[in-house]
């Protein structure tokens, strides 16, 4: 049978392993909050999702549409009004 020490190790290894994972997603840079903040760190403790900071997150989110979905909504919009 584990103890409790045993289990808070795992959940600290755990942690500290998901947080080295989505720092080398945004390429060490200390800005983001995933690096200083201790409530940020705890939720790697518990959820392995990526922080949602301008460099991790949706890319719709914080750049707005993709290229593509520019280009197909121009298409879209040539093709339904076509004397604009």
């Amino acid at each position: 049978m584990r103890t409790r020490a045993f289990r808070r190790h795992q959940a600290l290894r755990h942690m500290r392993r998901r947080l080295k994972e989505d720092r080398n997603q945004h390429y060490d840079d200390p800005d983001c909050s995933c690096w200083s903040d201790p409530k940020a760190m705890a939720r790697f403790k518990e959820q392995p999702k990526t922080c949602s900071c301008w460099m991790c997150g949706n890319q719709r989110k914080h750049r707005g549409p993709t290229l593509q979905e520019r280009r197909s909504a121009e298409f879209t919009f040539r093709t339904t009004h076509p004397d604009r």
